[in-house]
């Protein structure tokens, strides 16, 4: 499951569930980069799926 938080003043938190257990905190931003944020977010969780970035 993927998803975002909404914050105050169109502040977003982009995250993931993994395994029922596990959140991932995958990027953050404003309305202003929302979608700039969306990519990248989902270019994270495409590493952390795939074995990288796990530091």
């Amino acid at each position: 499951m993927a998803g975002v938080i909404k914050f105050g003043s169109g502040y977003r938190v982009y995250y993931s569930e993994l395994d029922d257990v596990i959140v991932l905190l995958l990027c953050a931003g404003d309305k202003k980069s929302q979608s700039s944020d969306i990519k990248q977010a989902k270019e994270y969780l495409k590493d952390y799926l795939k074995g990288e970035n796990h530091d």
